[in-house]
């Protein structure tokens, strides 16, 4: 079809699109590659099938979003389909009537699959510009240039393949009946007498150049574009995290000389491939408890900011990097940084798996241990943590005070326990959550369970310091609990805070603690299901539960809470909005319940109005940071006929 010309200018500009695409893949990969090396190459066939899977079935894109990841699934699923069609007009273009698929029965099944996959990603086109330009939902209000050229291209190529595949019908002749998928098409054309031969062969070509010459320019224009996400989010997928959830690694005080994140250089090469993988969806924004109670901090525009200054960066990159701005502070405000609740729903809802959380975990180590700067508030909660071993700074020596009227044993006095009761500091100190340790406690020993409690000898589990920023005071907790719990034996540890529980389970053993870990809803559904514990329904109280983020999307523990609840209400609780893994964080997290929320609506107060949007007057939670948030809350709202429990609470008022 092509003459010997328009062959080698279709030679030429192939070797133009490719060169100026490639150099772009090479100037991003010496960007990514100046990152210090992660490792993430551990079980390649998991991660290899992990990766296939979600991108064949576009399952990232999908959860969140069913009808608008369905639109997205129809344009990828179709242009896997295209890539036949694709190669076929290029060889069409070289010899007139070929078909790499031949002009049989698959032939016709590719072309039939092609048309149909050409209406449906028409549909989706107009859905994503009705989406973003008219509508303008929230996390897209933003009008993106890049992504109406992506729209527009992908229109034409597809009106173009329709036009392209009817003409060449025309100039076979009559519509053939084996071409299951062009006649349909073919009839958006006058009747073929009315158009010429010298006609049919002029939008032939017209409409074959104008196809590939998109082809082309789509494809240099993804690498150049945000939409570098459809060829690095596939390969950030493959480097997910396989292990505990916003993994925080362990720092080495004593050997090394800086600690945190001050530069870009000292992001990993997986932290700044997030910055390219990231399609700017909105999602992390749409359940960012931060940004939704407007506050500073976006999630998304985060990674912008970041990859902005890696790419601003790139001379310096090169030569003498000494005089790199600062990400904290030059790049992304103090207040973005301390506004994060480490809560991990951003990272739960992203389809790429980017880790927003281990970016902001590295800025704030810097400031904390390299620069001693941190909100002014920390100073009595490290002052605590040194001195008490408490962030409330309160005796250690009272640790246990809230038990003594309760016989609990010590296992310092026992030696050897199947349970060992972990307290936890607000359990300790804190009057409102010393209720539910102590109804946690008659539970124990309504069950005749063997237990004990550690007592002045238990030290804060170190979550707080650690999650603000603070690693050395947390290894010191760490390491002092690790060499307490060294001289007893115990089967199992049970805590009623999720944090607590988290540390301990998934981070300690790091520092060389391995146990057993529990949390005290997991225990209580257990001796429930037992028959150890007998409550009484309480004829269909409404309830709603309160999924505390260290529990849930931490460690997937959703269902035990729920049964409980269940057989105490006689039915399922009452459903927030966002729940489960979707679930709103109360704000205490990441050293948020130390800290002075002085911007936007407090996150507390946020989830305690999606509470009451269910119709139940009482919060059931199983974290007791979570549960002082809300009682406060409540208060300050003056949502009088509202009420806030713990899960041992609600069965200590069901006992039989």
């Amino acid at each position: 079809m092509l003459s010997t010309i328009e062959k080698v200018l279709f030679v030429v500009a192939a070797v133009v699109a490719i060169g100026l695409a490639l150099a772009e893949f090479r100037r991003k990969y010496l960007l990514v590659a100046s990152g210090r090396k992660a490792q993430r190459l551990d079980r390649p066939g998991l991660r290899l099938g992990r990766m296939a899977f979600k991108v064949l079935f576009q399952v990232p894109v999908i959860a969140q979003r069913p009808l608008t990841g369905f639109f997205h699934g129809f344009i990828f699923w179709g242009f896997l389909v295209f890539l036949g069609i694709t190669l076929n007009h290029v060889a069409e273009g070289f010899a007139a009537d070929f078909s790499l698929f031949g002009h049989g029965a698959l032939n016709s099944l590719l072309l039939f699959a092609a048309n149909l996959f050409a209406g449906l990603i028409i549909l989706a086109v107009f859905y994503f510009f009705v989406r973003r330009y008219i509508v303008r939902v929230k996390s897209l209000e933003r009008p993106s240039w890049q992504s109406l050229t992506v729209l527009s291209f992908i229109l034409i190529l597809m009106v173009s393949f329709i036009f392209y595949e009817a003409f060449k019908m025309y100039s076979l002749g009559p519509i053939r009946g084996d071409f299951l998928a062009n006649w349909t098409f073919a009839r958006l054309l006058p009747p073929a007498t009315a158009i010429s031969a010298a006609a049919i062969r002029f939008w032939l070509k017209f409409l074959w150049w104008l196809h590939i010459l998109v082809i082309m320019a789509f494809g240099v224009f993804i690498m150049y574009s945000k939409h570098l996400h459809l060829l690095a989010g596939p390969v950030n997928l493959f480097f997910q995290n396989l292990g505990v959830k916003a993994e925080i690694p362990v720092v080495n005080l004593e050997e090394q000389e800086k600690f945190g994140t001050p530069q870009v250089t000292d992001l990993t090469r997986k932290d700044l491939l997030d910055l390219f993988s990231c399609a700017e969806c909105g999602r992390c924004d749409d359940v960012c408890p931060a940004f939704q109670s407007g506050k500073a901090l976006s999630p998304k525009s985060l990674l912008d900011k970041l990859k902005q200054h890696l790419l601003d960066s790139e001379g310096q990159l090169r030569g003498d990097t000494a005089n790199l701005k600062k990400l904290l502070g030059e790049v992304v405000s103090e207040e973005e940084v301390w506004d994060c609740t480490t809560c991990g729903a951003c990272m739960e809802v992203c389809p790429m798996l980017n880790e927003h959380i281990a970016k902001i975990m590295g800025m704030r180590q810097f400031a904390v241990l390299m620069e001693s700067r941190f909100p002014e508030e920390f100073q009595a909660l490290y002052r605590g943590l040194e001195n008490q071993g408490n962030p409330w700074g309160l005796n250690a020596d009272t640790r246990g005070d809230w038990a003594r009227d309760l016989q609990v044993p010590l296992l310092a006095e026992k030696g050897e326990t199947d349970i060992l009761l972990w307290v936890g500091c607000a359990g300790s100190f804190d009057q409102h959550s010393q209720k539910i340790s102590r109804s946690l406690v008659k539970l124990l020993q309504r069950a005749h369970c063997d237990f004990a409690i550690l007592g002045s000898e238990e030290g804060c589990c170190g979550d707080p310091a650690r999650r603000s920023g603070m690693e050395y005071l947390f290894q010191m907790q760490a390491r002092q609990n690790i060499e307490t719990l060294g001289r007893y034996k115990f089967k199992r540890i049970v805590s009623a805070c999720p944090h607590g529980c988290h540390v301990l389970k998934n981070e300690y053993p790091a520092l060389g603690g391995v146990y057993k870990v529990q949390h005290h809803s997991e225990l209580l559904h257990e001796l429930l299901e037992q028959g150890r514990i007998q409550v009484a329904p309480a004829g269909k109280t409404p309830l709603t539960y309160h999924d505390p983020c260290y529990l849930g999307r931490y460690n997937q523990v959703y269902e035990p809470p729920r049964r409980i609840l269940q057989r105490l209400s006689g039915s399922r609780p009452r459903e927030m909005a966002a729940s489960r893994q979707t679930s709103f964080c109360c704000g205490a997290g990441g050293g948020g319940m130390w800290k002075e929320e002085k911007n936007g609506k407090r996150i507390s107060h946020c989830r305690v109005e999606q509470a009451e949007k269910t119709g139940a007057a009482t919060i059931v939670t199983s974290c007791p940071f979570c549960s002082i948030m809300f009682n406060d809350a409540i208060a300050e709202t003056g949502r009088e006929g509202m009420k806030t429990i713990d899960l041992a609470q609600a069965i200590e008022e069901r006992l039989t």
